[in-house]
C-alpha cells in the first residue's frame, strides 16, 4: 500500500499487533490522524468536534467545550481516554 505511515513506524507496528489479538475490534475502531485538526489549529482544551450525518456525507464542527449539546456520544477519545475529542450529535 502507497499510503502506508512512514513515521513513527514502530507505533503503527503495536497497534496493528493489537488489532491482531483483537480481530473483533477490527471492524468497529480504526487509528485516526489529528492532522487535519492540527492544520485547522484547533485546540482540543477549548473546541471539541461535533459530527452529523447529512445523506451520504459526515459533517463535523468544532464547537466551544463549555457549549451544551442534548444528547451525544464520544467518537474519538485522546491517547489515555481522559477527554474527548470528537462528538457525534444523536438523534432526539
Amino acid at each position: 500500500m502507497t499510503c502506508m505511515p512512514t513515521e513513527d513506524v514502530e507505533f503503527h507496528d503495536a497497534i496493528k499487533e493489537v488489532f491482531r489479538r483483537y480481530p473483533e475490534a477490527q471492524g468497529k475502531y480504526a487509528l485516526s490522524s489529528l492532522a487535519l485538526e492540527n492544520r485547522m489549529k484547533i485546540d482540543f482544551s477549548e473546541k471539541v468536534g461535533v459530527s452529523r450525518v447529512d445523506g451520504d456525507s459526515i459533517i463535523t464542527e468544532f464547537k466551544d467545550r463549555e457549549s451544551v449539546v442534548r444528547a451525544r456520544i464520544c467518537l474519538k477519545w485522546n491517547f489515555d481516554y481522559t477527554e474527548c475529542l470528537h462528538w457525534e450529535e444523536l438523534l432526539e
